[in-house]
């Protein structure tokens, strides 16, 4: 089986932190940024491309709500032109920022209370999937595979790549198990890593005899 492990970077601004993402990065073949309005400030941001990029990795945008002070765990009651706005501009951030570095985003993730809520605000759910849908109608849309927000996307005829959690051995060997079950193809998987936990779980993974790397292909142009 062949997946994508991908992990975060940039959403904390302290130096150590920063450092625990360069011992990730060489076990991760995607990253997630964090787009602006949850965590990471426009240096951070581009620092956490730079590092990217440099490491030969893709990028994401994390999306979330605006919710700067809370790092986006709490649900806000936002209205749906609001919350459509505020995820295109987002998405936009991260993609232009990228840009000027040589890079190109290759997905939007939803994560936070966000991810939490769009099964149960179906305006939401909507904003979220219009929201990539008209910024790139081919630019994937990362969703957890428990996710309301699932056959919503494949519905609206979305690229849609499939997380899993895979945070701990025991979390891999369940997601694992859950990959075969679901049937998903093998370009959609996507395993979502803790970095304190990588470099084992890469391991573990090698040992099962998975390869990774090829499932989200990067955009070109602008």
């Amino acid at each position: 089986m062949q997946l994508d492990l991908n992990a975060t970077f940039g959403e904390s601004l302290r130096m150590a932190a920063l450092r625990h993402e360069e011992t990730v990065l060489p076990y991760v073949s995607s990253v997630n940024i964090p787009a602006g309005l949850h965590a990471g400030t426009p240096r951070v941001i581009l620092g956490a491309i730079r590092r990217a990029l440099a490491g030969g990795v893709r990028l994401g945008a994390a999306v979330s709500y605006r919710d700067f002070l809370g790092g986006g765990d709490r649900y806000l009651d936002e209205t749906y032109e609001d919350l459509y706005a505020e995820l295109v501009y987002q998405i936009g951030a991260v993609d232009a920022l990228a840009f000027t570095e040589q890079g190109r985003l290759s997905y939007v993730r939803p994560c936070g209370a966000l991810a939490r809520m769009a099964g149960r605000r179906k305006d939401h759910a909507e904003a979220i999937l219009h929201a990539v849908g008209t910024y790139d109608p081919e630019l994937p849309l990362v969703v957890h595979h428990l996710s309301p927000l699932l056959p919503m996307a494949t519905e609206a005829g979305l690229n849609v790549i499939v997380e899993y959690s895979a945070g701990s051995i025991e979390r891999l060997r369940t997601s694992v198990g859950r990959i075969a079950a679901d049937g998903h193809p093998e370009q959609s998987v996507s395993l979502h890593l803790d970095p304190a936990t990588a470099p084992v779980v890469v391991r573990t993974l090698r040992e099962l005899g998975h390869t990774f790397g090829a499932p989200i292909t990067a955009r070109r142009g602008m």
